[in-house]
């Protein structure tokens, strides 16, 4: 009966101490860096400079429930979000049109990625997970 006993908490502490990756995007999220790649040549560096300040005003909150609430400067939006584990990507969709699926990042090294390819170039943002 120890054994059994002992085979069995040691499965348990396994188990707890590989955490979810679903579990650790739980929370708050604020840009931490934003790397721009453009051509200065469509945009001036202040514009540039103006799109960097409003990506860091964005934030936005994950909850285990499948909600996601973005904050920008004027606006609130509230969406679903799915984890897929086999390329670490995080999807959103808005329910006012589901079939619509919009790419947040990919979870990486405990921060969230995302990268944005445009005419005018890259922009790389990277979100760090706020204490609580």
């Amino acid at each position: 009966m120890k054994v059994v006993n002992l085979i069995f908490a040691a499965f348990l502490l396994i188990f707890i101490s590989c955490e979810n990756p679903t579990s650790q995007l739980i929370g708050t999220w604020k840009v931490v860096d934003v790397e721009t790649h453009f051509d200065e040549a469509k945009m001036s560096p202040a514009m540039i400079s103006q799109v960097v300040e409003m990506q860091k005003e964005t934030f936005f909150k994950i909850s285990n429930d499948t909600t996601l609430i973005i904050f920008s400067s004027e606006n609130t939006h509230e969406a679903k979000w799915t984890y897929n584990s086999d390329d670490n990507s995080i999807t959103y969709f808005f329910d006012s049109n589901p079939t619509t699926v919009n790419k947040l990042g990919k979870f990486v090294d405990g921060s969230i990625v995302s990268e944005t390819t445009s005419a005018i170039g890259k922009m790389v943002i990277t979100y760090g997970k706020q204490p609580k």
